[in-house]
């Protein structure tokens, strides 16, 4: 597989996410941490956020439950193990890390803007 290659002989694809992780970029699970802790935003918003998370969850299990048919069918002891193993763990994560980053958008913004520019903020 060929690497395209920025000027200093870095390949440019992690040199991209590098940049955009420095930049806190949309998936800062971090900021959704604090979100979530901070007792100033409301109980409802962080329902709303979870429920978001849960609903894209379970969207995306409905999506795959064909595969995971077809799966079981061919191949009959492993599509059972892989799905116990991994259903469990899609079903628990998933929703929290995508309620994390939802609470981002459904934060109030003064809020938000005290934790992005907390140098601002202060002054």
């Amino acid at each position: 597989m060929r690497q395209t290659l920025i000027p200093n002989g870095k390949s440019a694809i992690p040199a991209a996410a590098t940049k955009f992780a420095h930049r806190r970029g949309w998936l800062n699970l971090g900021l959704g941490v604090e979100l979530m802790k901070d007792r100033r935003i409301s109980v409802w918003t962080k329902l709303a956020a979870v429920g978001g998370g849960a609903a894209v969850t379970a969207i995306l299990v409905g999506l795959e439950v064909p595969l995971e048919m077809l799966i079981g069918l061919l191949v009959p002891f492993l599509g059972v193990a892989v799905d116990i193993a991994f259903d469990g763990l899609e079903l628990v994560v998933f929703p929290v890390l995508l309620s994390l980053v939802l609470i981002r958008w459904l934060a109030p913004k003064p809020l938000l803007a005290e934790y992005l520019l907390p140098s601002e903020a202060k002054g």
